[in-house]
């Protein structure tokens, strides 16, 4: 009786250990095998960007950004969820712009160590056509420009002038293996 016993507790425990370890790696979307095909996104809204230079009127409600007067420039970090590098696919822009001789662009740079260059990775812009929908989303063209964890990304946001609004700026990717 005892011999049976000990021969059920080692297929229960190892059974345990397998069905543990199974589990761990299945649960983590980013590692299951083919998930680097798929995209991603990362969206940064209005409240995250910050002033680039002395701008005297320009707003931030939290939801969007947008200049009063003149043109504003602001800038945020692109944070990709991943040890490994990703490639950028696509930049999209979401914006009211009720300014037919005006513009809002979003420019995706690759950020370097101090002293490095920082290479553009795409971008987009709303057309000088105005009286856009309330948002009206911009999308890129394919990029496919790749960024290392050793760098990061950073989006500068250009609003050319008044009646321009933008809610917030996508960065599609996918991941590299």
């Amino acid at each position: 009786m005892r011999k049976v016993n000990r021969t059920w507790m080692a297929v229960v425990a190892a059974a345990l250990v397998l069905g543990t370890l199974v589990g761990v790696v299945w649960a983590r979307p980013s590692d299951r095998p083919g998930s680097a095909e798929s995209t991603r996104k990362v969206t940064l809204p209005g409240a995250v960007f910050i002033p680039t230079g002395k701008m005297y009127d320009w707003s931030n409600d939290g939801l969007k950004v947008w200049c009063s007067s003149g043109s504003c420039y602001w800038a945020a970090p692109v944070v990709f969820p991943t040890l490994s590098s990703v490639t950028v696919e696509r930049v999209k822009l979401h914006v009211y712009d009720n300014n037919g001789a005006a513009y809002a662009c979003a420019t995706v740079y690759r950020a370097s160590p101090a002293g490095g260059s920082m290479p553009v990775l795409g971008g987009v812009c709303s057309p000088f056509s105005g009286a856009t929908s309330n948002p009206e989303t911009f999308t890129s063209a394919a990029i496919n420009k790749a960024v290392w964890p050793s760098h990061g990304a950073i989006v500068w946001l250009t609003v050319d002038a008044p009646d321009i609004y933008v809610y917030g700026v996508t960065v599609e990717y996918h991941r590299n293996m």
